[in-house]
């Protein structure tokens, strides 16, 4: 069963671009942004931000964040989603070269242009976020709303 639920969360992290991050104010306050992303297996996504975007500034106070991935086309009843918690933060200078890299060769093959180091470092309005995951669901679609199964990380 572990093989066939982490193929189903491959396949909805694949076939989807966009992810909903929620996250909330140190006293709860909740708000919650798509942002296209690139994933990194369970362990990781990656997004572009502006630092001065409300989400981005809600994860400068408090890291921890939420993930949902979903396919919103399919009718009521039929979704299956990703779930996850995450620490969230502005990749590090020390591993943005590659995170960089790995973000830009799946937006290339999106249809995207490539992304620069200097697109994201400097006075680039832009700065590359990664959010490591700490816990994994699976929302299979044929067990019914709100039935979440742990995925190994």
């Amino acid at each position: 069963m572990t093989d066939e639920l982490t193929t189903q969360a491959r396949a909805i992290l694949a076939a989807n671009r966009y992810a909903v991050l929620g996250t909330a104010t140190p006293a709860g306050e909740p708000w919650v942004s798509p942002v296209y992303f690139v994933n990194l297996d369970f362990s990781r996504v990656l997004w572009l931000s502006r630092p001065s975007a409300r989400h981005s500034e809600l994860i400068a106070d408090n890291p921890r964040i939420a993930v949902t991935v979903f396919d919103s086309t399919v009718p009521m009843g039929g979704a299956t989603a990703f779930y996850a918690r995450a620490t969230a933060a502005p990749c590090p200078d020390g591993d943005l070269a590659v995170q960089l890299q790995i973000f830009s060769t799946r937006s290339v093959a999106e249809g995207f242009p490539a992304w620069r180091l200097n697109q994201v470092t400097g006075e680039a309005p832009l700065r590359l976020y990664r959010a490591d995951i700490t816990e994994a669901w699976l929302l299979p679609a044929d067990d019914g709303p709100e039935r979440r199964i742990p995925l190994p990380l």
